[in-house]
């Protein structure tokens, strides 16, 4: 059994090295798109492909989001590329959480030929506050508490080989689901997909690490999907609501910060106070060494500038 990974990422400089570093532990190679990142992305992972780790490296210059598009087709080329059995289409704040590859392995050979499956999406909030530049980054996201209860209702999906002979398939938005073609619906007998025990597999998922990162994301983020939807009211509306309150003037503290991961991909309406909801402690991260974090740039000033430019131009 060979099972790859894919992901599309936008400067991601502060946990991009984890990403790797931890989802190699249970993957065989992983592609990465990376989507026009000047925050020093770009070079650290230049810097572990040189290492001789089993990943490949593309670059985007589109400016618009179009995650599903993108995904796709880096899914399609990887098994066009690989002998990958499966795929799992996973962000640069996502880590697969395995405790036995053989095991998984089992578990995906067992599932009928052709069918995708989905696995839990759990979400982890760090400490926002205690200070962690640099390094110590890797210790704020070690130190991040589980939601005890998820509410947000979604998954993520592993996407099998036969994905390859469906021409119109896509990867929806969010890489949620396998979808028929563009514009279907994830409901109905029409899209089956297999759903994975988290004891044998699932992505702990920290969106949000720093003041500094995550005001960038949603700047850059949400520039980007106003460039390349019309139509935006169902797209990133998580990085609307946040926009829109960032140019209102909010600094975005602490507890703010906090507030936002724990109700994250639930619409604001829903959202629950933080003394409302349970947190475990449910470490995750494999032990590695970091090696690249001095080449990150994460002020969102100039990355904000950098982008705008661009849209400029563009």
């Amino acid at each position: 059994m060979k099972v790859f990974g894919v992901a599309m990422v936008r400067n991601e400089a502060d946990i991009v090295e984890a990403f790797v570093r931890h989802n190699l532990t249970v993957l065989d190679g992983l592609a990465i798109v990376d989507h026009g990142s000047f925050d020093g992305t770009s070079e650290i992972l230049a810097s572990l492909a040189a290492e001789g780790l089993p990943i490949t490296v593309t670059r985007s210059e589109v400016l618009g989001h179009h995650q599903a598009e993108i995904t796709t087709q880096l899914v399609r080329e990887a098994f066009r590329q690989t002998s990958a059995d499966y795929i799992f289409a996973i962000d640069a704040d996502e880590f697969i959480c395995a405790p036995s590859r053989s095991l998984l392995d089992e578990v995906l050979g067992q599932l009928p030929p052709g069918l995708p499956a989905i696995v839990d999406w759990q979400t982890y909030v760090p400490d926002f506050g205690s200070a962690a530049p640099g390094d110590d980054m890797r210790r704020r996201i070690a130190g991040a508490k589980r939601v005890a209860q998820e509410r947000h209702g979604l998954h993520k999906v592993i996407i099998a080989r036969a994905f390859a002979s469906k021409p119109t398939a896509v990867v929806a938005p969010g890489n949620h689901l396998v979808l028929p073609s563009t514009g279907t619906t994830a409901t109905g007998q029409s899209n089956p997909h297999a759903k994975l025990s988290p004891q044998v597999v699932h992505l702990s998922h920290v969106p949000v690490r720093s003041r500094d990162q995550f005001i960038a994301k949603v700047a850059v983020g949400w520039l980007a999907t106003v460039v390349a939807h019309k139509n935006r009211s169902l797209v990133n509306y998580h990085w609307r609501d946040i926009f829109a309150d960032l140019v209102a003037g909010d600094q975005l503290a602490p507890q703010k910060l906090a507030e936002i991961a724990a109700n994250y991909s639930i619409r604001k309406e829903d959202w629950r106070p933080l003394e409302s909801m349970a947190f475990v402690a449910d470490p995750f991260l494999a032990e590695f060494e970091l090696r690249y974090t001095h080449l990150g740039r994460c002020a969102p000033l100039p990355m904000v500038l950098a982008f705008a430019e661009k849209l400029a131009a563009g």
